[in-house]
């Protein structure tokens, strides 16, 4: 999936849970910056193209290791040892991106290291998921006003 289409789920995984914890402001920020994090393995994402991640990308292959929820777990579980409020914003951030991206015909391998793939029919950037987007906005929209307003 694009990087748009993991933010507008994002944005509904935030507004599902945010009545359930206690430092909203944080809770937000980490899915917002958490979903970003497992394309950082790629140098054709919106961020991982800068040079900064290039050693990262040398090191694994995309939608290996890092499009996992192994990882996932275990970045939250260091998180939580630091900075306990951080990492349940952080787990659901980041999950949400590997959920998106198991629906792809690329999938994922949710279980790293077991070989399993969970993949699907969507095609990243093409005009189910530019569909599946504009829906997105509206749920959003409707989901914010009962949950927020």
């Amino acid at each position: 999936m694009l990087i748009q289409s993991h933010m507008i789920f994002a944005v509904l995984g935030i507004l599902l849970f945010i009545s359930h914890v206690s430092n909203k402001l944080v809770f937000t920020i980490m899915v917002l910056l958490a979903t970003m994090i497992p394309d950082l393995d790629t140098n054709r994402s919106s961020y991982g193209r800068h040079l900064i991640f290039r050693p990262l990308q040398f090191l694994v292959r995309h939608r290996g290791i890092i499009h996992s929820f192994t990882t996932a777990a275990f970045i939250s579980l260091l998180i939580a040892l630091k900075w306990p409020i951080a990492s349940l914003g952080f787990f659901v951030g980041y999950s949400i991106h590997l959920f998106c991206d198991s629906f792809t015909k690329e999938g994922i391998q949710p279980f790293w290291p077991m070989k399993w793939k969970s993949s699907g029919p969507l095609i990243t950037g093409g005009r189910f998921e530019e569909m599946l987007f504009m829906v997105m906005i509206f749920v959003n929209l409707f989901l914010f006003f009962i949950v927020v307003v």
